[in-house]
């Protein structure tokens, strides 16, 4: 929550030297405010208060802007203090106890107990209103303990007292909250911080834009003129908005990219405060937080907020959603009179080098001139420094854990700078993937960006076709529509991957060629076209079609390079060795002028557009990552990769006579991760599969899964992403195959897959425990989400089927229910407490109670159970009909087993009137043999019951006693 100030401070910070405030000087001599306080001075605090308030145009400007924002927020304590003043003027004259003669040798403390909140812009008005009203409630709350100590009563009538009790109660801190709210309000017309940080502006399409940042920010101070080397910093940011957005060779040739002020749109976002949210990397955590579209409002409160000069602000998105290009945007666009930014790209600087020596170096990078921050902090005096962090992800892929701690870092940074009289605030961006891996600072702001929606989709087009057009006339070609873009929305939805679109259109209209293939078609043509870009740059044509196949392999083998590690990333270190261990390296020519050769981690992913490479240096040594811009690029290689391989092995089988198919890449790559825990794979898997190779896909599978036990694969030993044993690497791939074979079919019979060597079920439990010992916990679950097991009936053999065949929510039938001995229950809880299975051994303790404690009747009850759980919750709003149908369903399942349930009925209809009871208990007699015996128990049972219960004591159980039979 943002820092708020205590009253005396801010009345000291806010007045100065002041002459009027000299009379205040006892009473806030001690720091603190207290009841005497008031009465005394009262009228006074009043008075300086509305002065202080009333000067807002010269609280305002000042030589610093820390001591502007210190003012600003100082100001508004002062408000909510004389607010409640005025209340207490208004609504309790404490002036009269000075008639009464009281004593004023206690003084307790009422108005200066805590930090006072201020608005922030991250969070709604109304949500600092609710804080404002907890410490006027809280002031009340002290003023009528103070009263009541005083034995203030003695002195005042019964209609007096009464009247003091209720106004500090109910009454005083509602007036204070209608004097705080009106006058907030009127100050956020005369004062634009007051505004932006309660978010009072206006909100006008035409002012949501970046652009309108500047004027946001118009200062209110006039600073001094910059150094020519500074001046020349901001000059160079702002050289960036005539550059073309994006700096790619995958433009065609004649077409004219829009440069970044014409074509950046302002995103969406989310807001929220850590650790109030938890894991940033999780899709749940901003889910409560509202997506707003007033980021320059949002950015102009937070830069006017002391918090801003603390902590870090940090940006998160996806890759391609914008995060660099905002960064280069608000370099651009803060006013210079007011602020010198400075933008760090992480990538280019040493990452094992510290963070003021990260923000000289880039400072040399941008102007060719060494700056020493202290001189440069120096040299911006009276305006705020901002350094823009940008590619925190980068550093922290790159260099593993060492950088963890970065934003820690940046903090003590700003703490430092901040008492050395240099604020300065940071805002550091990140891609939401790895945020996790870093530690926050409480009270760290964070900034999620959201994708594009349809009017941002149709805004960013219209600048694109309108800075085309003679392009696409000459060439005869269309203006990419946006139903065209939005066909493939979650493309389109991030700007990296719009501008991705819109090339791959520019070529033919392709993508309005394509828009009724499926999602197969679409991202081979989609990537194939980019690579063929790319290639013709180094081959001649006649060559480039030879290479595609072998690039669009390679990029295949990152995809699962990232999938068996359980990440979307990987570096180009494990890429290496990756192809290294699965024989796929491929050799490269080292040219002479290379001092070290160039791997084919170096030559293939990142130069490709829809390949994200993230770099830092250690060292002068560059680590490199990888990442594909949107993950469905790496599920559709994974899916075709596995579909060559398929197509490989149906040809083997053709061919070979007397030896066995070898599927030893395929293992290989499938025995590291589930193909459930990245469903798109599947769905691309079973689009490939159904164009004519489904049901050879099936059968080769489950050949292979049967065939399992029958030879081991000794192949590929170095290709090692994870750390294994052969258990797990066999279960991970018997469970892949029987996923292929699942997809192939949509729906089997287990005999058909198992391998045969035991009955069905037994094999099938066995496969099921060995994927439940062996995989990950998300894996698992997984992949009893994808995979359906159906028993209808007593069969011996079950059903498989992919949830995605049922349009419905399936329902289990599970295994037949069986009589569960006493014995057995105990059984399943030794066998839980050995294996540390909470949520067996949970289900055991509450099933236990019900079994009778003699062992040696054997008592048992299994069908019974859901009867006596049905009696059990019977609401208190079931009709009698409803407990009759009830108690002879339960009577039914449970046969001779029935002292459990006897238990539960005599508990039950404890509950209910006698009345209710007796007719309940006569009506199911008259059902069965079996009931009139167990009923008439019962009844016996309630007759002794009742005999002991004391006159006008409910037995056992005491609601529900006065039910109407209905």
């Amino acid at each position: 929550m943002a820092r708020g100030y205590r009253y005396s401070d801010a009345v000291r910070l806010l007045g100065g030297q002041d002459p009027t405030l000299k009379v205040l000087e006892t009473v806030l001599g001690a720091g603190t405010l207290g009841m005497w306080d008031l009465i005394d001075a009262k009228g006074e605090l009043i008075k300086v208060g509305n002065d202080l308030l009333g000067r807002w145009r010269e609280w305002r400007v000042g030589q610093k802007w820390s001591s502007r924002t210190e003012r600003l927020e100082a100001a508004h304590t002062i408000l909510v203090v004389t607010a409640f003043l005025e209340a207490l003027h208004q609504r309790l004259p404490l002036s009269d106890l000075k008639r009464l003669g009281l004593s004023k040798t206690e003084q307790e403390q009422v108005l200066d107990a805590e930090d006072v909140p201020c608005p922030a812009p991250q969070w709604p008005f109304e949500r600092n209103l609710y804080r404002i009203q907890e410490i006027y409630h809280a002031y009340s709350k002290r003023m009528l303990d103070f009263l009541s100590g005083l034995r203030l009563y003695d002195h005042l009538s019964t209609y007096e007292w009464e009247r003091v009790h209720a106004t500090c109660q109910q009454s005083l801190h509602m007036t204070a909250m209608k004097l705080y709210e009106d006058r907030f309000r009127q100050l956020a017309v005369e004062v634009p911080e007051f505004a932006l940080w309660a978010r009072m502006t206006d909100h006008q399409a035409t002012r949501r834009q970046l652009t309108n940042l500047r004027r946001l920010l118009t200062p209110g101070l006039t600073g001094q003129a910059l150094p020519v080397q500074l001046e020349t910093i901001s000059r160079l940011h702002r050289a960036a908005l005539d550059r073309p957005i994006a700096e790619t060779g995958d433009a065609p040739e004649g077409m004219r990219l829009p440069t970044l002020q014409e074509a950046y749109i302002t995103p969406s976002f989310r807001v929220a405060e850590m650790p109030a949210i938890g894991d940033p990397n999780s899709e749940s955590a901003f889910e409560s937080c509202e997506v707003r579209r007033d980021l320059p409002d949002f950015l102009a409160g937070h830069l006017t907020k002391g918090m801003a000069m603390r902590l870090p602000l940090v940006v998160l998105g996806q890759p391609g959603a914008g995060k660099s290009v905002l960064t280069k945007v608000l370099s651009a666009l803060l006013p210079e009179e007011s602020f010198l930014p400075i933008r760090v790209p992480l990538r280019e600087v040493a990452a094992e080098k510290d963070l003021q020596q990260q923000i000289e170096q880039a400072v040399y990078h941008l102007s060719g001139e060494r700056l020493e921050w202290p001189a440069l902090a120096r040299g911006a005096e009276g305006v705020l420094r901002i350094v823009l962090l940008d590619g925190f992800d980068e550093l922290l892929q790159a260099t593993g854990v060492h950088q963890s701690d970065y934003l820690e870092k940046v903090a003590r940074f700003q703490q430092r700078e901040l008492d050395a009289g240099r604020a300065v605030a940071f805002i550091v961006t990140s891609r939401t993937a790895v945020a996790h891996r870093a530690a926050f600072p409480a009270g760290t702001v964070v900034v999620r960006l959201e994708p594009f929606d349809d009017e941002q989709i149709d805004g960013w087009l219209d600048v694109w076709n309108s800075n085309n057009a003679a392009y696409f006339r000459d060439r005869g070609l269309q203006p990419l529509a946006s139903e065209t873009a939005k066909a493939q929305r979650h493309l389109a939805e991030q700007p990296l991957l719009l501008l991705m679109l819109a090339l791959f259109d520019a070529d033919g209209n392709a993508l309005r060629t394509i828009a009724q293939l499926k999602q197969v078609d679409l991202y081979e043509l989609l990537i194939r076209k980019f690579i063929e870009r790319e290639l013709k740059k180094s081959y001649p044509e006649d060559r480039v079609l030879v290479h595609v196949e072998q690039e669009m392999q390679q990029l295949s083998c990152v995809a699962f390079s990232m999938f068996n590690r359980g990440r979307q990333w990987t570096t180009a270190e494990e890429f290496d060795q990756d192809l290294k261990g699965l024989g796929l390296a491929r050799k490269t020519e080292q040219e002479a002028e290379f001092a070290v050769p160039l791997t084919a981690g170096d030559l293939t992913p990142g130069k490709f557009f829809f390949v994200h490479e993230a770099r830092a240096t250690v060292d002068k040594q560059k680590l490199q990552t990888f990442e594909f811009l949107h993950a469905t690029f790496g599920e559709f290689l994974i899916a075709r990769l596995l579909a060559s391989l398929l197509h490989e092995l149906l040809a083997q089988e053709k061919s070979l006579i007397l030896r066995d198919i070898d599927d030893g890449l395929m293992r290989a790559l499938l025995s590291w991760a589930l193909l459930s825990t990245r469903t798109p794979v599947l769905s691309f898997l079973k689009e490939m599969a159904e164009r004519g190779d489904k049901a050879w896909w099936q059968v080769l599978s489950v050949r292979l899964f049967r065939r399992l036990d029958m030879r081991e694969d000794n192949s590929y030993l170095e290709y090692r992403p994870a750390t294994a044993g052969p258990q797990r690497r066999y279960a991970y791939y018997s469970a892949n195959l029987a996923l292929i074979a699942l997809i192939c079919a949509g729906e089997t019979r287990l005999s058909a897959v198992m391998p045969g060597r035991e009955d069905t079920i037994t094999e099938w439990q066995r496969y099921a425990l060995l994927w439940r010992s062996q995989c990950t916990a998300e894996a698992w679950r997984s992949l009893v989400d994808t995979i359906l097991v159906d028993s209808e009936s007593m069969s011996i053999d079950l059903k498989i089927a992919s949830m995605s065949e049922r349009s419905n929510a399936p329902v289990r039938f599970g295994p037949p229910r069986k009589i569960l001995w006493e014995g057995d229950v105990l059984w399943m809880r030794d066998e839980a407490v050995f294996s540390f299975h909470a949520d067996v051994n949970t289900l055991v303790q509450a099933v236990g109670p019900m079994l009778s404690p003699e062992g040696a009747r054997a008592e048992a009850f299994g069908d019974a159970l859901h009867s006596l759980m049905d009696v059990l919750m019977l609401p208190k709003t079931a009709t009698l009909a409803q407990m009759v149908v009830t108690y002879t369903a339960a009577i039914k399942e449970c046969g001779v087993y029935s002292d459990p349930l006897v238990k539960v009925m005599v508990g039950h209809l404890s509950g209910l009137s006698r009345e209710i009871s007796r007719e309940l208990v006569h009506r199911v007699k008259t059902m069965s043999g079996s009931a009139s015996t167990i009923m008439g128990t019962v009844e016996t049972i309630m007759d002794e019951v009742r005999a002991t219960t004391p006159s006008g004591q409910a037995a056992l159980r005491p609601s529900g006693g006065d039910r109407q039979i209905p």
